[in-house]
């Protein structure tokens, strides 16, 4: 069976068996590796498949790294978290899934080796709009697929005049945190209507495949130190790796219950705007590895930014002079600043000055796609981005950038993948199975290793002390498959990029 160990970092080179100074694959650090026999004292052997190669012993080893993929799934976001743990410990979460079959065609492609089921530790749905959720509703009717976790919210779109629930007070009280009131709001067919978020949770309600459907917000999840997290994933669970969940923020409404404030369409208007409010209440996740850490922004927007710094940075109450304006920036900085972030909306420019100074990271990642109305990413933003990011040059790695290739996949040979699924699931003879499922991979290789599973995803590959973010290049240089930027700490322990050495 062999042994298995990681490609070390940041790249490294399988090579001919028959010519060790041939190089025959590049890897990215953290791939997974199955050690064979010994060659020599320097040199191993590698399954890759169905070959074998060599490799060098000083170019692998035990450790596991912090895993994260941002998918290129078009316009919206979407990305896979790989826990670094070992065995029974790992953990693999999906945060998004865009709004197309993207996301679910590369957990096809990448987890193929599942033949009756795998099971997700958590799908992470941050708030109802459609680019972020509703690719996950063919993941989640996918037999094979489980979730132990879904997370969401808390607001629950409806059918009718009041989309998110009756609003008292400028609040959102009816907010739906646990499987039993979020069944209770959908058992109403009227209610549900033709409406896609609420077809998606009751989807996961209504199946066995599924464990607890709940919201994730400051007040839901796990509170410990002060600060709250994700179930499981408390310093007290492993100290090592966090997730902390700073929004959506749950506050006291005027009438005593629990909600979630609403946002108008700018900060001089009163009423509420539906769209603001449910993105500006997005599940926002820090995660922490060792002294990495990234921030998943969701659709956050200037009115969500402005409560957001109010309410970590200076208790809810406005500045009224400079030193206040930057005593509360700095206070926040201790709860959202990060070396990494999944950008907010996409590029959108609806974002402030005040929360990219509190994030202030080294690098960021933002998911658009083509053909959308929006302009994603806008071009000030990007220049913002540039500005404010730590160091002389932060990173700006876009999806839609780094992809030129066509965005949607090619439809008959996908006809032709469902078709052979169907075949493969009726085939009883052991032998013919086997090699429907080889044809299986064949096709499944060839839809994706030109369009979402190469080109425009953004791999993280992190053991918490170093950072390596890469991405495929279109058209490799010999083996040169990856191109790639380090992050390290310098004197002063900040994680800043790496000037580039030619590769």
């Amino acid at each position: 069976m062999g042994t298995i160990r990681y490609a070390k970092g940041p790249v490294v080179y399988l090579y001919d068996t028959g010519n060790l100074r041939t190089r025959k694959k590049q890897l990215l650090w953290g791939d997974w590796l199955r050690i064979g026999d010994n060659i020599n004292n320097d040199w191993d052997e590698v399954k890759w498949g169905k070959d074998t190669f060599a490799i060098r012993k000083e170019d692998y080893q035990e450790e596991r790294v912090l895993e994260m993929i941002f998918l290129d799934v078009g316009q919206g976001d979407g990305c896979i978290v790989t826990t670094p743990q070992l065995g029974s410990r790992e953990k693999i979460m999906i945060i998004d899934a865009g709004v197309g079959d993207n996301m679910k065609g590369y957990l096809e492609y990448r987890f193929r080796d599942f033949k009756k089921q795998f099971t997700f530790h958590a799908a992470v749905a941050t708030h109802p709009d459609s680019d972020h959720y509703r690719g996950f509703q063919k993941i989640f009717e996918n037999p094979r697929i489980s979730f132990e976790h879904v997370y969401h919210n808390g607001l629950m779109e409806r059918t009718g005049d009041d989309l998110l629930g009756p609003v008292t007070d400028g609040f959102l009280t009816d907010i739906r945190a646990s499987k039993t009131a979020a069944r209770k709001l959908y058992s109403n067919a009227a209610v549900r209507g033709e409406k896609w978020y609420p077809e998606l949770i009751w989807t996961a309600l209504n199946s066995d495949r599924f464990g607890n459907v709940s919201m994730l917000s400051t007040e839901h999840g796990q509170k410990e130190g002060g600060h709250t997290w994700m179930p499981g994933f408390a310093p007290s669970n492993n100290e090592d790796f966090t997730i902390e969940v700073l929004g959506p923020v749950i506050e006291r409404a005027p009438d005593g219950r629990k909600g979630l404030r609403t946002f108008a369409s700018s900060m001089t208007a009163k009423a509420m705007n539906e769209g603001k409010t449910k993105n500006g209440h997005s599940v926002l996740l820090r995660l922490q590895y060792h002294d990495f850490s990234i921030l998943f922004g969701g659709d956050l927007n200037t009115p969500a930014e402005h409560f957001l710094i109010r309410h970590y940075g200076n208790e809810g109450e406005a500045p009224t002079t400079m030193a206040e304006s930057a005593k509360m920036i700095e206070k926040a900085r201790s709860r959202f600043a990060v070396d990494m972030m999944k950008c907010c909306h996409h590029g959108s420019s609806d974002v402030t000055d005040e929360f990219l100074e509190v994030t202030r990271p080294a690098a960021y990642v933002v998911s658009s796609g083509d053909e959308e109305s929006h302009v994603h990413p806008r071009p000030d933003l990007l220049g913002l981005l540039g500005k404010k990011g730590r160091g002389k040059r932060p990173l700006v790695l876009c999806t839609e950038i780094l992809r030129s290739t066509r965005e949607k996949e090619d439809v008959k040979l996908r006809g032709k993948l469902d078709k052979l699924v169907a075949k493969i699931d009726k085939e009883a003879d052991a032998q013919k199975k086997k090699e429907l499922e080889e044809d299986r991979a064949k096709i499944l290789d060839e839809v994706f290793k030109r369009n979402v599973g190469v080109y425009g995803a953004i791999n993280l590959r992190t053991d918490g002390q170093t950072a390596v973010i890469a991405f495929r290049s279109e058209k490799a240089k010999g083996v040169n498959r990856w191109f790639y930027y380090e992050l390290k700490k310098d004197a002063k322990g900040v994680f800043q990029v790496q000037d580039k050495d030619g590769h």
